[in-house]
């Protein structure tokens, strides 16, 4: 963690620990109150719960007021119902905030969970201020929350709609099927953080995230751990072959505002008489793309008719590429009518797909699956794809018709750049690849 972060977590941890300071402790207080989730909440007071409780309509508890719920019981927020934290609320080891309703934290408030806190998928949780999950504590979030200055050490599973405005997390972070993300603070990963992604996760309006784990070069490919390093600010790219010509010019194509591009590098054996080559205008197109500062990927575009072709395509590829800088990913391109037209398998497609990457990964590059959004949904299987990063193609609409991750996007066939006469294919690209590339060690950075 850089310097500066260090410094930022420790100023956070250290205003965090004096919001609970004064959380109550049983053998301070004699006489605590108790509530039953009727009455009204007074200022000044120290509440315990020690039975099992239900809140039956909207209450709030105060800023000098504080509330723990007691290990083996628990507090239920059923829907209809709110509680208002302006105080401190604590939820022991072996106790439970159940939320069905409404939870909302003031600026100043501190919630700090031992036990269990979970939310339904109709719940409503948002929290202003200081927020610790300890590690002892399991958090289910599955309705609608927002969370700030958040710091978690136990376990959280997400499968609502969740907003994290940054913090800290060094313990379980799961993000199931049905759980969407959005991060818009600076979210630090620890050491210790086993962070898993089968929904969606995406930073938006500058949010970034500081990952510390220990991440080897086979696991940097992994769509969760790329998801991290996504941004609602697109970079923006074309990709290019032989169709746009011999006289691409580089120097126009980068003062035009170009951020990336991919290069067809080559096409798959046709018969015999049409082997495998290289695309007649690549090692131009590397050259001038290289002497003009634009990043640059590759794209095969695949005719494999078999799971061994597959990877010979990928050892083609591999042997184009040496000496070349490569920051974005290299890509198998599957997407000819003639697999439809000849009855392949989803089967069959799907194991030429993997047998293609692997190969590319194998050999420290970060591989890439090209095709149009219905030949991704209809004839590949992305269950079984799901270790790789998707680039769909899907032109005139506001969004590809594909719901799993991606991050390219190509959006139009007919785009006009300068320095490239007729058309050309544009794209959005999610992550800063470059800096992704270097930060992991792929692709030879």
């Amino acid at each position: 963690m850089r310097l500066h972060k260090r410094i930022t977590a420790g100023v956070l941890c250290a205003s965090f620990s004096s919001c609970f300071m004064l959380m109550p402790v049983a053998a301070a207080v004699a006489n605590p109150y108790e509530w039953d989730g009727e009455g009204k909440l007074y200022s000044d007071r120290i509440y315990y719960i020690n039975e099992s409780i239900s809140v039956n309509g909207s209450f709030d508890l105060p800023e000098s007021s504080s509330m723990t719920v007691k290990s083996g019981a628990s507090i239920v927020i059923p829907n209809g119902s709110a509680l208002s934290v302006s105080g401190k609320l604590y939820i022991e080891n072996g106790a439970s905030l159940i939320i069905g309703g409404r939870l909302v934290t003031a600026e100043n408030s501190s919630l700090a969970v031992e036990g269990v806190l979970a939310a339904s998928a109709l719940s409503y949780l948002e929290t202003n201020g200081a927020v610790l999950f300890s590690d002892t504590s399991g958090v289910r979030l599955g309705g609608t929350a927002d969370i700030a200055y958040l710091f978690s050490y136990g376990s959280i599973d997400i499968s609502g709609d969740t907003t994290l405005n940054g913090g800290i997390i060094n313990g379980g972070f799961a993000i199931t099927a049905d759980g969407d993300v959005i991060n818009t603070g600076l979210l630090v990963l620890g050491g210790d953080c086993r962070y898993s992604l089968d929904g969606s996760f995406v930073n938006s309006e500058g949010g970034s995230v500081d990952d510390n784990r220990k991440l080897y070069s086979q696991e940097a490919i992994l769509p969760e751990n790329i998801a991290l390093y996504t941004t609602d600010t697109p970079l923006k790219g074309i990709d290019v072959s032989w169709a746009q010509g011999d006289m691409v010019d580089w120097e126009r194509v980068a003062a035009f505002g170009i951020d990336f591009v991919m290069m067809r590098s080559s096409r798959g054996r046709l018969s015999d008489e049409y082997p495998m080559k290289p695309d007649s205008s690549f090692h131009r197109n590397m050259t001038g793309a290289a002497q003009n500062g634009i990043p640059a990927g590759i794209y095969h575009y695949s005719y494999a008719e078999t799971v061994d072709e597959a990877r010979d395509e990928a050892r083609f590829v591999l042997s184009l590429i040496e000496g070349y800088d490569v920051s974005y990913p290299i890509v198998f391109d599957i997407e000819d009518n003639w697999y439809i037209e000849n009855g392949y398998t989803k089967e069959t497609l799907t194991a030429m797909t993997a047998a293609f990457c692997d190969e590319i990964r194998d050999a420290g590059y970060m591989p890439m699956i090209y095709s149009y959004a219905s030949f991704l949904n209809s004839y590949l299987d992305m269950d079984a794809l799901s270790d790789y990063p998707v680039w769909v193609a899907h032109v005139n609409t506001d969004s590809p018709a594909y719901s799993r991750p991606y991050f390219i996007w190509q959006y139009s066939w007919e785009g006009s750049v300068d320095g490239i006469d007729g058309d050309v294919d544009l794209d959005y690209c999610y992550v800063d690849f470059v800096s992704y590339m270097a930060r992991f060690g792929l692709n030879r950075q």
